[in-house]
């Protein structure tokens, strides 16, 4: 099926993609600049959005389905519409209003990579300050962060990444096989008021700790999931990262880059996380999935409540983006 006039793809051709605006193929654009490419539409290249698809305050998820899902807390936007940008390369971006306020979902899917792309193609397209929320999933590093806790990273993260050099028959010697970064700072503010609102969110029974995130560069290696068909060396290693970041309390994959990039973003975007554990690393405990989405649903509008009220200094839609502005 032709795109339409736009670069979107038109309701008919896609009948089982319900409540969607745009639909962004990138194998059938002309791309320039290949320091930062953008269709002649001003497209981004992985994502698939333009200047007024996306807003200051965004709420990033790893998962399509949790993507949709809290979609459907966004108030419509003036024309009666959740808008929604699909791209070819499976990032979902929906925007509506929260508490009246413009707010953007975005399906950033999984790893540093990912997260890389999001922030840096949603803040070439936004006008102002922005501030990001993640909303994820992650491992309990401590006995007080068991399944079903929602943790918190206030004091920020730290990176836990696979050495490369270190393995193969040519490794070196005296270097580690993964390497621990020192802690970046979480937004204060943000993240304060992210605790307030996800301890007024969910019942009594659900605990909302506090503490430092740890960000692996993999699921499995740089986790500590031990696996035979591979050499990773990394048997002790969830025990040596708990050693060396007493303060640890979630492992995942995404939340140290958000924040290394909102500190390294000329003051520009306030960056903050909270995550679900979904497995006990040392009992090796997994939380019951009919339990996931009604935990995310209490967590998911606590963090509408915080993203929509840190304070920023953003434009005025209309008046940045002109009629390209899709919340308006």
């Amino acid at each position: 099926a032709e795109g339409d006039d736009d670069g979107a793809w038109s309701e008919d051709d896609f009948s089982w993609y319900t409540n969607k605006r745009t639909h962004h193929d990138n194998r059938i654009k002309t791309y320039a600049n290949a320091n930062f490419p953008k269709d002649p539409d001003g497209r981004v290249y992985h994502l698939g959005f333009r200047r007024g698809d996306v807003a200051n305050r965004i709420i990033s998820v790893g998962d399509v389905g949790r993507a949709e899902f809290l979609s459907t807390m966004l108030e419509p936007a003036a024309d009666g519409i959740v808008h929604k940008v699909m791209s070819s390369r499976g990032f979902v971006t929906y925007t509506g209003r929260y508490n009246d306020e413009p707010v953007s979902i975005i399906a950033t899917l999984m790893g540093v990579a990912n997260m890389d792309m999001v922030v840096r193609e949603a803040r070439a397209v936004i006008d102002g300050d922005m501030a990001v929320v993640r909303l994820g999933t992650c491992g309990g590093l401590q006995p007080d962060a068991p399944v079903g806790t929602v943790v918190v990273a206030s004091k920020g993260a730290a990176s836990c990444y696979r050495n490369p050099d270190a393995f193969g028959p040519d490794a070196d010697a005296g270097v580690g096989k993964y390497h621990f970064s020192k802690p970046v700072p979480a937004d204060g503010e943000m993240s304060a008021l992210l605790v307030e609102n996800l301890r007024a969110s969910l019942d009594d029974t659900t605990p909302v700790v506090e503490g430092l995130d740890v960000t692996a560069c993999s699921f499995y290696s740089s986790q500590g999931r031990v696996d035979a068909a591979f050499i990773d060396h990394n048997e002790d290693l969830t025990e040596r990262l708990v050693e060396r970041y007493p303060d640890a309390m979630s492992l995942e994959m995404e939340t140290f880059h958000l924040l290394d990039l909102c500190r390294c973003s000329h003051g520009t975007i306030k960056g903050a996380a909270a995550a679900l554990v979904l497995a006990a690393r040392f009992s090796n405990e997994f939380i019951d999935s009919n339990r996931v989405a009604e935990l995310m649903e209490g967590a998911g509008r606590a963090v509408f409540e915080t993203v929509s009220k840190v304070p920023l200094d953003v434009p005025h839609g209309m008046e940045a983006y002109g009629d390209d502005c899709v919340w308006h």
